[in-house]
């Protein structure tokens, strides 16, 4: 079991990345029998009844793999794609099924009391190996399947998107809308069970926040293009439409991006990282976190040439993120000197024990040098918990003292009203009040420990930056007609999106904070792209040592009803 935990599996021709859960746990129980049947090498036979449960396990995996390896076949039938590449690992497999059954295939001599046949353990574990990595690869080409069905779901998404935005009457735009809503429900479904079988927390928490998005991008559409129908004149209008347009497109980009990036080890294409991401700077978390890990390197290894210049241009990436912190206009003027302090105090003292380290290059640390490292590493901790305060202080202080259900409602009734000097005040309130909740965001993706707290940080930043200024817009027009049914719609919508992100910036603060305080995330269950049980059928129980068997039946209740 230990070779399927790991994150990669070796295979004679190739190295797959296994990067779903599905994958692994479909790999799990073929693992384990795999070993039963190597370890048994290393005990002699005793039984007549040992021997021939070793050859039935043999003979089971290898009529499991031929079974097997039939879907592997008609999944390359269905996909001329990755049609070669599938029959090339099918072969493989069943010949490493057929060397396995070969290698099992031993026999009880009563005269001698002894097992008598193939007793090749090298050849029993390459087999074992080779059929690890054929059915390996299987399950990548047809996750791969899997991956270009969610692909052209987004891409009928994106075309009906392109649609909408060229309708020009109501009719028109009824029609394409139920269309592009049902393409938007199939493309949930899919993503969703993508999300949930995503190995890696970055990319899982990417997908949830594209998806979000689409999500209540939906309804901000329907209203947006209603309002810009209905007042074709309103810029106000066509401002909010195309704001709503350009979130939408962000967020299926970064769909694609997340769902292309899994088969990228496996030779498959990867897109580049999507423009509005990649101007993000480092976290000022791992910064510091690979700070201190170079510290314990070198207290056990000593400096030298290599971990001067690493611990100094590590220190400087670090400190340079702080600028976030010591620019903000809502740090305190006692907290920006004290990180201005530490700061200094990092640098004098890495560079006290540098030259410490250096005077004795060729000798092992002695105690001296232990202790100056020790008080480096101390400090470091100190700064981060400064930094940790600041970024905290700041988010409860704009929670203490704003209230955002206050504001929206006065700027639905300025809009009602038809007062244009008022929405004027509010826009400035507004657009401050979304200033402040931007650089909370930013401070908080900087001393958040896990990376789905990071990517909820960089998503409220970018959703607030997107959603006050279409807050105003969809006010603007409400003014503009203050008795437009459309129009009011339109901005409660806004106003409901709005407070909806400033209450999942306040559960983020919670997160963060109890993350920072040493309470640990609460577990949530998540279901995988794999059939979810009673849900695409019931599999026949399937006896131990046909581990294959039970992931047939699975795979082929699973593309019956894709491919």
């Amino acid at each position: 079991m230990a070779a399927c935990e790991g994150k990669f599996l070796d295979h004679p021709k190739q190295t797959f990345e296994i990067r779903t859960k599905s994958i692994e746990q479909t790999l799990v129980p073929l693992v384990s029998q795999i070993t039963t049947l190597v370890n048994h090498k290393e005990r002699p036979v005793t039984t007549a009844k040992t021997c021939r449960a070793i050859v039935r396990v043999g003979q089971a995996t290898s009529l499991a793999v031929q079974r097997f390896v039939t879907v592997g076949e008609a999944i390359a039938d269905e996909n001329p794609e990755i049609r070669q590449s599938m029959y090339d690992a099918c072969r493989d497999a069943n010949v490493a099924g057929s060397g396995i059954a070969k290698l099992t295939d031993i026999r009880w001599d009563e005269p001698s009391s002894r097992a008598v046949g193939p007793a090749d353990k090298v050849a029993l574990i390459k087999a074992a190996r080779s059929l690890l990595g054929a059915i390996t690869h299987v399950l990548v080409l047809a996750d791969k399947v899997v991956i270009k069905q969610l692909l052209q779901v987004q891409d009928k998404v994106a075309s009906s998107l392109d649609r909408l935005e060229q309708v020009t009457n109501f009719t028109e735009f009824v029609n394409v809308f139920s269309q592009f809503g049902q393409e938007m429900v199939e493309l949930a479904h899919l993503t969703g069970d993508r999300q949930n079988d995503l190995k890696d927390e970055k990319r899982r928490a990417q997908m949830g926040v594209a998806r979000s998005v689409l999500e209540k991008g939906t309804m901000m559409l329907l209203t947006s293009c209603k309002t810009c129908l209905r007042h074709p004149e309103c810029a106000s209008a066509r401002r909010n439409k195309d704001g709503v347009f350009r979130q939408l497109r962000q967020a299926m980009e970064l769909v694609r991006f997340v769902v292309r990036d899994s088969p990228r080890a496996n030779g498959g294409d990867a897109d580049t990282m999507p423009s509005f991401l990649e101007g993000n700077p480092a976290c000022l978390h791992a910064a510091l976190r690979h700070f201190e890990d170079l510290i314990e390197i070198t207290q056990m290894a000593g400096v030298s040439g290599k971990t001067q210049e690493q611990l100094t241009s590590g220190l400087e990436a670090a400190l340079e993120s702080t600028q976030d912190f010591t620019d903000s206009a809502y740090t305190s003027h006692e907290r920006r000197e004290r990180i201005l302090l530490l700061s200094e105090t990092l640098r004098s003292q890495l560079a006290a024990m540098l030259q410490t380290g250096l005077a004795r290059e060729n000798e092992m640390p002695g105690a001296e040098f232990a202790a100056m490292a020790l008080r480096l590493q101390q400090t470091s901790q100190e700064f981060r918990k400064e930094l940790q305060d600041t970024a905290l202080e700041q988010a409860n202080d704009i929670f203490s003292s704003s209230s955002d259900v206050e504001m929206v409602a006065r700027m639905k009734s300025a809009g009602l009203a038809g007062d244009l000097d008022k929405i004027d005040e509010l826009t400035v309130q507004i657009c401050e009040h979304s200033e402040q909740l931007q650089e909370a965001c930013k401070l908080l993706r900087h001393i958040a420990a896990a990376e789905p707290l990071v990517v909820a940080a960089e998503h409220a930043e970018n959703n607030l930056q997107t959603l006050g200024p279409q807050v105003i817009s969809a006010a603007q027009t409400l003014c503009t007609h203050p008795s437009s049914k459309i129009a009011k719609e339109n901005l409660d919508i806004f106003c409901d999106s709005w407070e909806m992100q400033v209450n999942d910036l306040s559960m983020l603060v919670k997160e963060t904070t109890d993350i920072c305080r040493g309470r640990t995330m609460a577990e949530k269950q998540t279901y995988m792209s794999l059939p979810r049980p009673g849900v695409r059928g019931r599999c026949p129980r399937v006896r131990p040592w046909c581990p294959l068997a039970s992931l047939l039946r699975h795979r082929v209740l699973y593309y019956s009803t894709r491919v």
